[in-house]
């Protein structure tokens, strides 16, 4: 069946499924070369195929030569997702759980179409073995991924804090300064000044915030310490009702408290997770998230500063405000990837949300600039 594009829902439905066919096969394909194990790399390679062979059948019903449907590069949106995944350091967790939700939004679509049925068993298929494949976490592994890299060294929250703080921070002061002022060295001063004075006060803080954490939790840890050495049948009473909280009858939770207080460490590393909340072996380094955040600020603050090196006036003002569109458009869409929403959302919120406050800033400059002149 040829469909006529004066069907405009179907046609423009069908052209959708196409479109999302052909970036399922794109990122089948990129896990599987990524992938060491030869039986999954194996099976990606067939979803990618049997994708693509999807995509060829959207092609014939539109009218397209079915064999000039070959495999493409990742779109500018699966290549956001592609580097979050890369920077947490877990493409699986981040990429298989946005795979699976593919193939279920696949599964709703062509269920809603009668004339679509045809693959909708295919991708509920699909949908199961990226399941299998990713196991029983699959859902979880973006939360998973994320937690573990910010419980071990407080980094990557540092990083993000950084970033978005380096960007919309310099990029308002340097809109301010260049609003009040046309001498774009002094715009270039005020900018580095602030990229440098941001960068160690976020550090600084960071620093001071990790260090007074992890001594508040080593406190807690010793205190359970002194407990068990103490008074270890308080410490035994109050295992028991962890696990009678938990809904464990008081018979068996005895039992429980009786066989994890026949070990030191076991019975201090229960009491600290389940009593504190808190992982003794990761209670974040201070100088590892001072470090990152130092260093995420100064990646996020050069964007604005660095036309203004290169050039001067309004040349310089207007690249300063594209390139740092650009970065808060991209910082958006990624953390935006991290939590499963809408990458083009992300993106657009965070640059709009910039560009209000250095528009702001720019105008407030401006005026004290023609106050003083």
């Amino acid at each position: 069946m040829t469909l006529n594009p004066e069907t405009p829902p179907e046609y423009a439905d069908i052209r959708a499924y196409l479109r999302h066919e052909m970036e399922l096969a794109a990122l089948y394909r990129r896990i599987g070369d990524a992938e060491s194990d030869p039986n999954k790399a194996s099976g990606y390679a067939r979803l990618a195929a049997e994708e693509l062979e999807h995509a060829r059948e959207w092609a014939e019903k539109l009218g397209i030569d079915p064999d000039s449907i070959q495999h493409s590069h990742l779109s500018f949106r699966l290549r956001l997702v592609w580097w979050a995944s890369k920077l947490i350091g877990s493409e699986r967790a981040v990429l298989l759980p946005f795979l699976i939700r593919g193939e279920e939004r696949a599964v709703t679509a062509y269920a809603a179409h009668p004339s679509l049925r045809e693959l909708e068993d295919d991708a509920r298929a699909h949908a199961t073995e990226l399941a299998e494949l990713a196991g029983p976490d699959a859902f979880d592994g973006i939360r998973i991924a994320i937690s573990r890299s910010a419980s071990s060294s407080g980094s990557l929250r540092a990083a993000v804090l950084g970033i978005n703080d380096g960007l919309v921070s310099n990029f308002s002061l340097v809109m301010g300064v260049a609003g009040g002022t046309n001498d774009s060295n002094i715009v270039l001063l005020a900018g580095i000044a602030g990229l440098f004075a941001g960068a160690f006060s976020m550090g600084a803080g960071e620093w001071v915030s990790m260090r007074s954490q992890r001594d508040m939790y080593e406190h807690l840890i010793g205190f359970e310490e002194r407990l068990f050495d103490n008074h270890p049948a308080l410490a035994a009473e109050q295992l028991v009702e962890i696990y009678v909280g938990k809904g464990i009858a008081k018979e068996q939770a005895v039992n429980i408290a009786s066989q994890l207080m026949s070990s030191r460490t076991t019975a201090l590393d229960t009491l600290s997770r389940e009593k504190l909340g808190v992982d003794p072996n990761e209670l974040g380094s201070p100088w590892a998230a001072a470090w990152s955040s130092i260093l995420a600020f100064t990646v996020g603050g050069i964007f604005p500063v660095v036309p203004f090196i290169f050039t001067g006036g309004n040349t310089a003002l207007i690249a300063s405000a594209s390139a740092s569109t650009i970065a808060l458009l991209i910082v958006g869409g990624i953390m935006a990837a991290f939590t499963g929403n809408s990458i083009l959302r992300g993106g657009f919120r965070m640059s709009v949300i910039g560009a209000i406050a250095a528009a702001v800033t720019f105008g407030i400059g401006n005026a004290i600039g023609v106050t003083l002149g």
